[in-house]
């Protein structure tokens, strides 16, 4: 999905000059919703979208009419919030309804899928379990380390525990190797700092490499090599292997809260954002109504 959004971005700058809506029309449709720091084609692929997504909780309409004057329900605005920000990265409506779909219809209990979060190392405390499968040769778990890194110590301290688990493609041959180094320093007490380093230096993980890692941070890189040769945390590494295959990860990074796949971008907004959708969801339990089914636009 996030591949999905990805390429969408590529086709933005067309759809934003087939059509534009004003910050006055915008506030007349949407009195509930803020969509004044939004380009005119960015509130008008808001308007799409919220005329095609139907209410998750508590207003049963489109979302459109969910943020009509006069309606009181506090998820709309969430939801409202969610899809402005899609829509402000470039994204066209068809994927943003499609992903903003697939994020409230993961929180269902069936939907979720049993990822361990004790057999990891973890990075903060918090009662969401948030479990992340990564390959330490994927630029996009690099990109992710500090989002992540600032979800747990900071903008969500105390509500959400990060565990890091390998899941490391064979279309990257260091990735494995980079794993049971990290492995080896999390034996040792240091994996944080290991995986830190393996992922500021994705282009140097050959053994020489990964010795002078293991040894700037106080650790035996003879020792560490001796150990990953002799298959001493090959195990480990293919637990979470097996464990990601069985979850359905197919792209890294994946990241499941508490069971629930995120489909989301891995960013400080979206981080967040699902980070309190859990806890709301946990709390009040009310999502995941049949939403009604739609009618076909006329061309």
């Amino acid at each position: 999905m996030r591949l999905a959004l990805a390429v969408c971005l590529a086709a933005a700058a067309v759809a934003q000059e087939q059509k534009g809506l004003t910050a006055e029309k915008a506030k007349e449709l949407f009195p509930r919703a803020n969509l004044a720091d939004l380009t005119d084609p960015q509130r008008a692929v808001f308007a799409d979208a919220a005329a095609d997504l139907y209410g998750y909780a508590g207003c049963t309409d489109t979302l459109a009419k969910c943020l009509a004057k006069g309606q009181k329900d506090p998820h709309a605005l969430r939801m409202a919030e969610l899809v402005k920000h899609l829509a402000a990265e470039g994204i066209p409506e068809s994927p943003i309804v499609q992903a903003v779909e697939k994020h409230y219809d993961s929180f269902g209990p069936r939907k979720r899928v049993q990822v361990r979060s004790d057999n990891c190392p973890v990075l903060g405390k918090g009662p969401i379990a948030l479990v992340e499968f990564s390959d330490y040769q994927c630029p996009h778990c690099a990109a992710a380390l500090q989002p992540l890194d600032q979800l747990v110590t900071k903008d969500r301290k105390g509500k959400v525990r990060l565990c890091s688990k390998y899941f490391p493609f064979p279309s990257h041959p260091r990735a494995r190797i980079a794993a049971l180094a990290a492995e080896y320093a999390r034996a040792h007490g240091k994996f944080w700092q290991m995986n830190g380093l393996l992922f500021a230096n994705q282009e140097a993980l050959e053994d020489d490499n990964l010795k002078s890692y293991a040894k700037e941070l106080g650790l035996d890189g003879d020792e560490m090599l001796k150990k990953m040769n002799a298959g001493a945390y090959d195990e480990a590494v293919e637990k979470h292997i097996r464990e990601g295959t069985a979850a359905g990860v197919e792209s890294t990074p994946s990241l499941f809260l508490d069971g629930r796949m995120s489909v989301l971008p891995t960013k400080p907004f979206y981080l967040q954002f699902e980070v309190d959708d859990e806890l709301a969801w946990q709390k009040d339990r009310v999502w995941n109504k049949p939403a009604p089914k739609k009618v076909a636009k006329r061309k």
